[in-house]
């Protein structure tokens, strides 16, 4: 008994233990906490699922269990530095790598936590944590609405109408945040963004390489005889290639690095590096040996910039493993110039961090973003034959990331869905893709957050899809589409109807929009434009069309040049009196008199909401710095359908959101009527019955009701 006793000792000795550390000692409802797991046993790839599977365990108060998945993660600084004249993102390794969590709790009490690891045949468990969790002023995440799904509203209960627009490749956080914050401080609450950007931008699963970009893939390399790649240095005497990784990799001055590698020459050439002002050479023979060189930034030296390699004396040499690391710490700085780095499966860690930094900066600005994960082109061929193990593979690799983006990113409230690519092919059968996905998402998302896609022409399949909880369209002004590149409210209309036709009982959001030429990219017109006129019209025009959001208009960049964020400020404005989810909108039943005016809006049976627009005010017809001339007056809207009794209006001034005049109107006959003040291209409008209407009908009805069952009073 002693014998076996001791031997189960030793075994227990010898066990690795997992150790859940939460990162912080405080807790908010809908706030992330943090925590690391240690003790994870190493495995190949801690990226893959199927490797590595930690998870977070949590108990919460009300006796429910949810599941949240743990994520790898080797830690980056990102932070703005002056380079040149502007300030760019820094980007450098710091920290250990290692296992986290992150959490945001649903209610308020006390939680107990406990993580758990499944690697090699074997599950280990910590001992658990109980953290008590106080109340915030988050209110909590966005969900398809209970009470009316074709639009969306908060955990609290609060209608969201998505305003906002793309901001799709991010290069360098820094100038993101404040895109961001300029939009938020013009009322957009909403932007699509790209995580699948191939090396132009930031992509967490995606081909980036230091030796050569996507657009002109020409890397030096050559069949390397031990396996895979390495990288071939040819040509006449001082003939260099270059490593110039695909972010702004730092260094830090007065700091040492080593550069190794392992190489060979069957020229026995020498092999001259050049980094951060610093040269070495390296002699080599003809079989493979390693190599080190050692240096010191100089005291001013905060970027990597390129890695050049040459032959000075000319000749064929090879290198494999090319390595930079800070001598101290032996964190990789060259992650990207490994040219045997595997794509799928493996998640870009810069780039992971630069989307922790926009998620923050999101939560913080009140923005909630709809995330485009997967990098299309590597999917898209593998999805023509359900049937096939393609197929079966790229549902595998599509479960492994969003695995892990739900890990890094699901706990916060900022991420509103999930979309799954950017424009797929319409023609590809990706019905069991969305099925099997969408499903797997309920079971792994616990915040179950809703899901999209989009592609590159209208999907009335996808729109329908059951497992997809938001339809998307994609669609732009272009010459091409003649009468309607002219007049952007009436092509907002068109398409606005098509889609919600498409998906009557589900968010709908016209997820791209934008002035273009017939080969998508940037209409020289946008400059005879420069007043963004086209794009006010088309977010009144989407406002009161019966969609979730206003179209997502999709040159950032120019956008934000020219300050046309602005025009989100009255539109942003005037939704929020709009009652989403109240389950009654319907498209109103309103008429200005004459041809010269249109109007566009929702009602209910006691209020409605309108946009008036002078067809001579589309961008097409005003002067060249977008204002319009030629004022509108005595302009009388009709609204029928209302219940009778009186009614507050509120003429609404579509640039600033405020009330330019009040008047008072009634109901009668099933018609209001109503004269606007007399205003330049367009005017809002909201007309809502007055306080105290309501009950007084509802006892007038409740009487009626009274006496007509009793009909000898």
């Amino acid at each position: 008994m002693f014998s076996m006793m001791a031997a189960v000792l030793a075994v227990a000795a010898h066990e690795p233990m997992l150790r859940l550390e939460p990162l912080a000692s405080a807790a908010a409802r809908y706030e992330r906490i943090e925590f690391a797991i240690r003790g994870v046993p190493a495995c190949g790839n801690p990226y893959d699922r199927l490797q590595a599977d930690v998870r977070l365990v949590v108990r919460t108060p009300g006796g429910d269990r949810t599941v949240m998945p743990a994520y790898y993660a080797e830690p980056f600084e990102l932070g703005p530095r002056r380079r040149g004249d502007a300030m760019v993102d820094w980007v450098y390794p710091s920290g250990a790598s290692g296992w986290r969590a992150r959490f945001a709790p649903k209610e308020v009490g006390s939680h107990t936590l406990t993580a758990m690891a499944t690697v090699g045949g074997r599950t280990l468990q910590s001992q658990s944590v109980r953290l008590a969790v106080k109340a915030s002023k988050n209110p909590g995440f966005v969900r398809v609405s209970r009470r009316d799904p074709r639009f969306f509203e908060l955990d609290d209960g609060s209608p969201f109408f998505a305003v906002g627009q793309n901001v799709a490749f991010i290069k360098d956080v820094h100038e993101t945040r404040g895109i961001l914050r300029k939009l938020a401080a013009n009322g957009a609450n909403f932007v699509r963004i790209w995580t699948c950007c191939e090396d132009w931008g930031m992509a967490i699963e995606a081909r980036k390489s230091a030796w050569a970009r996507s657009w002109d893939w020409k890397p030096p390399f050559a069949d390397d005889p031990a396996e895979g790649k390495c990288v071939r240095l040819s040509g006449p005497a001082g003939v260099a290639i270059t490593a110039n990784p695909t972010q702004r990799m730092g260094l830090k001055p007065s700091t040492r690095y080593r550069l190794t590698a392992t190489v060979w020459s069957p020229d026995r050439a020498k092999i001259a590096i050049e980094i951060a002002g610093a040269r070495h050479e390296w002699e080599t023979g003809a079989t493979p040996a390693a190599r080190t060189f050692e240096f010191e930034a100089g005291p001013q030296t905060w970027w990597l910039g390129a890695v050049r390699l040459s032959a000075p004396n000319g000749g064929t040499a090879y290198v494999r493993g090319l390595s930079l690391k800070e001598t101290a710490s032996g964190r990789e700085i060259l992650w990207d110039a490994d040219p045997n780095r595997p794509v799928l499966g493996t998640y870009n860690q810069t780039d992971c961090t630069m989307l922790d930094a926009v998620v923050e900066e999101a939560e913080r600005s009140g923005i909630r973003l709809q995330l485009c994960v997967l990098t299309r082109d590597l999917y898209m061929d593998r999805l023509k034959d359900p049937a096939s193990p393609e197929y079966d593979r790229a549902i595998a690799d599509a479960k492994n990331l969003l695995r892990y983006a739900v890990a890094r990113w699901g706990y916060s409230t900022a991420v509103a869905a999930w979309e799954y690519w950017n424009e797929m092919d319409p023609g590809r059968p990706t019905g069991r893709f969305y099925d099997e996905l969408g499903k797997w998402l309920e079971a792994t998302d616990p915040h179950r957050r809703p899901r999209t896609t989009s592609a590159w022409s209208d999907a009335p399949d996808d729109w329908r899809h059951a497992k997809i909880d938001v339809a998307n369209m994609h669609w732009y002004l272009r010459p091409a589409e003649g009468a309607f590149y002219t007049d952007e409210v009436a092509a907002v209309q068109k398409k606005a109807r098509q889609l919600r036709d498409a998906a009557p009982d589900k968010p709908a959001l016209f997820a791209e929009f934008g002035l273009a030429q017939d080969n998508w990219q940037p209409s020289p017109d946008m400059r005879a434009d420069p007043a963004y006129v086209h794009l006010h019209n088309a977010l009144w025009a989407s406002a009161l069309s019966g969609l979730s959001g206003t179209v997502m208009a999709w040159w950032w960049e120019d956008i934000d040049a020219r300050d046309a964020c602005r025009r989100y400020r009255g539109v942003s404005a005037f939704v929020a009196r709009v009652p989403w989810t109240s389950g009654r909108l319907k498209a109103a039943d309103a008429s200005v008199a004459g041809d010269r005016w249109r109007v566009i809006g929702l009602a209910t049976n006691n209020a409605a909401y309108a946009w008036v627009q002078d067809p001579r005010a589309v961008r097409t017809k005003r002067a060249p710095n977008g204002d319009v001339t030629d004022p509108s007056s005595g302009v009388t809207l009709r609204v029928g359908g209302l219940r009778a009794g009186s009614y507050r209006v509120e003429w609404v001034d579509t640039l600033s959101g405020k009330t330019v005049r009040t008047d008072s109107a009634r109901s009668a006959d099933g018609e209001l009527h109503a004269t606007a003040p007399t205003f330049m291209g367009d005017i809002a409008c909201a007309i809502e019955q007055k306080a105290g209407e309501e009950h007084v009908i509802a006892s007038a009805a409740k009487q009626s009701q009274i006496l007509r069952g009793h009909p000898e009073l």
